[in-house]
């Protein structure tokens, strides 16, 4: 009976853990021994209110995608945030409406600009793990640098696909992740620009 209770009002939050969550510890993801409790929980949350908005049925979909990305040698570590979000969203991707200021942004002239300086992907990433652009000379430096380091594993990686090279399997799904970012970032400038045309 108290169960059920439970259940009746589970959290978004607590419903992430229950289907994504705790089944990835149950086979064995874990942080590094460099990353304290304390962050490792923190990491964990933000990660679960990212994914709030999911159904169950997409949620258990993601458990089975996200179960053989673990990284580090023994592939037991937890994949990256942006590993997540990205796969989250070829799971059921996020509803723009729950992030109104994310389509507004791309649309304007910062989104263009964001466009033309090479760093449109890098911006939406860190729309959507911060749910705002970066604020300050420090954040948007770190989206620079980000930025740069994408584009010339992009260069590469592509590079290598069109002269028929062996590229990692890992190395493909991030490729794969980074090119469904930049088109629906692309669409949120060009939907921007259209806008921009009519009024």
């Amino acid at each position: 009976m108290r169960i059920e209770q439970d259940q009746d009002h589970e959290t978004k939050r607590d419903r992430v853990r229950r289907l994504l969550l705790h089944p990835l510890e149950g086979i064995g993801f874990r942080f590094p021994k460099a990353v304290e409790a304390d962050e490792g929980r923190k990491r964990l949350d933000r990660l679960a209110d990212e994914l709030g908005y999911m159904s169950e049925t997409n949620l258990r979909r993601l458990f089975e995608a996200m179960r053989s990305k673990g990284e580090g040698r023994a592939r037991d570590f937890w994949p990256s945030h942006a590993a997540f979000v990205a796969l989250a969203q070829f799971a059921q991707p996020r509803p723009l409406e729950e992030m109104p200021g994310l389509a507004s942004w791309f649309g304007s002239a910062a989104g263009r600009a964001a466009l033309a300086e090479g760093r449109l992907v890098e911006e939406y990433r860190w729309w959507l793990s911060k749910h705002r652009p970066p604020l300050n000379p420090h954040e948007r430096r770190i989206v620079a640098d980000r930025a740069g380091a994408a584009q010339s594993k992009v260069a590469r990686l592509r590079e290598r696909l069109d002269l028929r090279l062996p590229v990692d399997a890992a190395d493909r799904e991030w490729l794969h992740a980074y090119e469904t970012h930049e088109a629906a970032a692309r669409e949120l400038v060009r939907r921007g620009q259209a806008q921009g045309e009519v009024a």
